[in-house]
């Protein structure tokens, strides 16, 4: 039986590690962190298999891939999946029941308690165990718990109590036994933020149940998407608080392989007469039979009598320790239980065979003395794979997209800027004080465990990686001729071209994310960040991964462009447009010293409602002491035609704030007006309308069919950017989808006598270039489509007309260069929106 780790992603600007357990029948994630889907696009590997996703913490930093994730599968077809992870995981995934969802799969949460009493959740039981491995949890907090310390008070009910069952001890209580919960909820006045205790984690469990059923035996794929499961009493009030507990507390993991067992001896079977037959058979099974030798002796034969010695299983490590706090509990825990045997070196008989250790460490750990004398205690055939952001280089992830964009930068390198990496580590690891096989941890290594071998990068991934030869060679040489021609012919149009005047033409729109539902190689999913010179920034919409793409597209400086973003408006709840926002405000967090002016946040109550319950595990900026403060703003209450219903103090703090706190981001930006339209989507929708007090205007479609809403709130418009997801022959899709074509697009911006139209949030049918639209007539408005990465001045809009040809052209070469892609995932039935 053969298998491999290897690393899926590694520590970037736009990925966090994520390790890949492999076997024939099965697939092991180890951390999902925000563009897990994306990498396994961009490396062609399959997750069909997948049985068990572990996290070693919940956060943004290794978990925000999740919900993408989940529905990525489930519309593929796997139906049932194990998540373990540490306290909280339950509230992580409750947290996300207005947009994470699928009838077709059940979800199996494994939540580990991060602190224990003596014997009551022993190491040396598997947390998962299947045919393939068996995975041991070891808790790493930032203290060394006192033998009082416990956190059976989080636990399920159902968990402490197999642990107790386990541990051999019986759980006592005079208490009458509460009532059950479904008796609970049936209440006409029930309140989920009332529970506590075991009741709370049950909630808890009964909300994942309600996200993934399990109820279908395939897919649910049609035009006509189901937009929600069952959804129980409670389901859209408040999760209950979180029990006191450690949430910096992490888990690192040892992944235990088979056990082999050795080979028949046949020439000795033969020679105690054991001939081929039933009795062999018998004796490969485990039984002891009777033969007649040929010297006529009769004696009993076993298995160790034929059989050889079984093989050691292998063993893998995944130690995540996000800070020096943390190295003493991981040292003490190496020291006794069931992790000891993995460490210390001698000639003491072992029952495995360790063949490597990921070490994931958080800032100063990897320098740390203690740190380095941890890791020189292990064998010295073990390898050690080291994910530290100071000592690993931090090239491109995705070299599809960039090896596209770095031929893009030779027609307009204003436009198209080259992805910022390096190639070279802030840091150089001290190889004298750390074991000679260790090494830094790289996307596509790859680790053979059985047989073993070292590691080695995937040679596939390095061929399909066209972006980094390119700039280490500094030649274009792939620019076929046709490629050659037609951006000479483009950039000549533009240099010959009268250049329009534009109310406006210094605001740039920077497309981050530029396609629908699902990233692909070329695009991710919805984020368009606008630049008021002078003023700052709004983020429209934020899909998983647009920290990532903000990283790479301003490299050092994307930390002076987070302390000026004011504003982030999220149109709906569908995840492809704000599973990126928690780890754009957990980011914000970090800014030091911390930002002066609050960031506004524009968006309806689910969204402020997913947040806010978030915000218990991890701080986002709505707690009060928050170092970095969110202010909401409720989309309806600066609705365009809101004319103060209510008064000022109406509703609850939300409503009561959003149109004074409206009113100084105006003064912010130096706008005259920010207000929103309802449009018609699945979900609730809205648009966005910003109105400068220079007399320019931005127009955002969010989601939506066609809508004259839009044509009327945003009239004049200076910018229209409008979703067009479907081409025009798929008109009927689009409408069932409640989404637009191309053209409908188009007209809606002819409709509000818009200048500008940016088609954007391009459907995964169309990953390269979207199919043309008609030519342009005298007095239509300028027509550009939108591409990940471009930064557009508003007054050069119409060079994207003049480029488009020769950006079409370049998407062929790809293609010939590339030759046929495999078909990962049938794009037209994976939907996230």
């Amino acid at each position: 039986m053969s298998w491999n780790a290897s690393v899926l992603s590694a520590v970037s600007s736009d990925t966090e590690p994520t390790i890949l357990i492999t076997f024939d029948s099965a697939k092991y994630i180890f951390n999902v962190g925000e563009n897990t889907t994306r990498a396994f696009l961009q490396s062609r590997r399959n997750w069909k298999k997948t049985r068990g996703v572990f996290l070693t913490s919940i956060g943004t930093q290794r978990a925000s891939g999740l919900p993408g994730l989940l529905m990525t599968f489930a519309d593929s077809g796997l139906t049932s999946l194990n998540i373990a992870g540490p306290a909280g995981l339950l509230h992580f995934m409750a947290a996300m029941r207005k947009y994470t969802f699928r009838e077709n799969m059940s979800v199996n949460p494994i939540e580990i308690p991060t602190s224990r009493l003596p014997d009551e959740l022993p190491d040396d039981i598997p947390i998962y165990k299947d045919d393939n491995i068996s995975v041991f949890a070891l808790p790493i907090s930032t203290e060394i718990h006192s033998l009082e310390s416990s956190e059976s008070d989080i636990m399920p009910h159902s968990e402490t109590s197999a642990v107790n069952r386990r541990s051999g001890k019986r759980k006592r209580s005079s208490s009458p036994a509460p009532p059950p919960l479904q008796e609970v909820i049936s209440h006409p006045d029930f309140d989920p933020t009332t529970l506590v205790g075991d009741m709370a984690q049950e909630w808890l469990r009964h909300i994942v149940r309600a996200m993934f059923p399990g109820s279908a035996a395939k897919p649910v794929i049609s035009s006509a998407k189901v937009e929600h499961v069952s959804q129980p009493s409670g389901f859209n009030r408040p999760l209950p608080s979180l029990p006191a507990c450690n949430l910096r507390a992490t888990l690192a993991y040892a992944v235990v392989g088979p056990r082999v067992r050795g080979k028949f001896d046949v020439k000795r079977a033969e020679v105690l007469g054991l001939s081929a037959g039933p009795l062999r058979a018998r004796v490969a099974r485990g039984e002891t039979v009777t033969v007649v030798g040929k010297d006529g002796v009769e004696r009993s034969v076993g298995p160790s009598d034929v059989v050889g010695a079984s093989e050691n299983p292998g063993v893998v490590l995944i130690l995540d320790t996000p800070s020096t706090a943390h190295i003493p509990s991981l040292v003490k825990g190496f020291e006794s239980g069931a992790f000891s045997k993995y460490w210390g070196k001698g000639p003491e008989k072992k029952d495995h065979s360790l063949r490597v250790v990921f070490h994931l460490c958080g800032n100063d750990v990897f320098e740390h003395e203690r740190y380095k004398a941890f890791m020189k205690r292990f064998d010295d055939d073990v390898h050690h794979i080291v994910a530290s952001r100071d000592h690993g280089s931090d090239p491109i992830t995705f070299t599809s997209a960039a090896f596209n964009q770095l031929r893009l930068n030779h027609l307009d390198s204003d436009i198209f800027p080259v992805p910022k990496y390096s190639l070279e580590a802030k840091k150089t690891m001290d190889t004298a004080s750390l074991p000679s096989n260790t090494d830094c941890m790289r996307a596509h290594t790859v680790i053979d465990i059985r047989p073993p071998r070292p590691p080695l990068r995937d040679p596939e991934a390095e061929a399909n990686d066209l972006f980094h030869p390119a700039v280490l060679s500094g030649e274009l040489s792939s620019l076929s001729d046709a490629a050659r021609t037609q951006f000479s012919e483009a950039q000549a149009r533009v240099d010959e071209a009268a250049v329009p005047d534009v109310i406006g033409k210094d605001v740039t729109v920077v497309t981050l994310g530029t396609g629908s539902a699902i990233p692909s190689k070329y695009r991710n999913v919805s984020g368009t960040l606008l630049c008021i010179p002078g003023a700052g920034y709004i983020l429209l919409d934020a899909g998983e991964g647009t920290w990532g793409q903000l990283s790479r597209n301003y490299g050092a400086a994307v930390w002076n462009v987070l302390r000026a973003l004011k504003c982030i408006f999220i149109s709906h709840i569908h995840g492809d447009h704000h599973i990126g926002l928690a780890k754009i405000l957990a980011m914000r967090q970090q800014l030091d010293p911390p930002p002066e002016e609050p960031l506004y946040l524009i968006s309806n109550r689910m969204v402020l409602l997913y947040l806010r319950d978030y915000n218990a595990l991890e701080e986002l900026g709505f707690s009060e002491d928050a170092r970095a403060r969110v202010v909401p703003i409720l989309s309806d209450e600066i609705h365009w035609r809101n004319k103060g219903r209510g008064g000022w103090n109406y509703g609850d703090q939300d409503q009561k704030g959003s149109r004074l706190a409206a009113g100084a981001l105006c003064k912010t930006l130096g706008l005259q007006k920010i207000n929103t339209v309802d449009v018609e989507h699945r979900a609730r929708c809205h648009g966005l309308i910003v109105k400068h007090l220079d007399g320019w205007s931005v127009v955002f479609s969010g989601d939506t069919v066609p809508t004259q809403k839009l044509v009327q709130a945003g009239a004049g418009a200076t910018l229209l950017i409008h979703e067009a997801t479907m081409a025009n022959d798929q008109v009927e899709m689009a409408r069932a989808k409640m989404h637009s074509t191309f053209g409908q697009a188009i007209d809606i911006g002819k409709s509000m006598n818009a200048q500008n139209i940016l088609l954007t949030h391009f459907s995964a049918r169309y990953p390269k270039m979207p199919p043309s639209v008609s030519e342009r007539q005298a007095g239509d408005p300028v027509v550009a489509f939108a591409f990940d990465h471009a930064n557009i001045k508003i007054g050069d809009m119409w060079k994207m007309g003049a480029y488009a040809r020769a950006i079409e052209q370049s998407f062929i070469d790809i293609a010939d260069i590339e030759g046929e892609e495999p078909e990962v995932i049938d794009a037209a039935h994976v939907d996230i929106s």
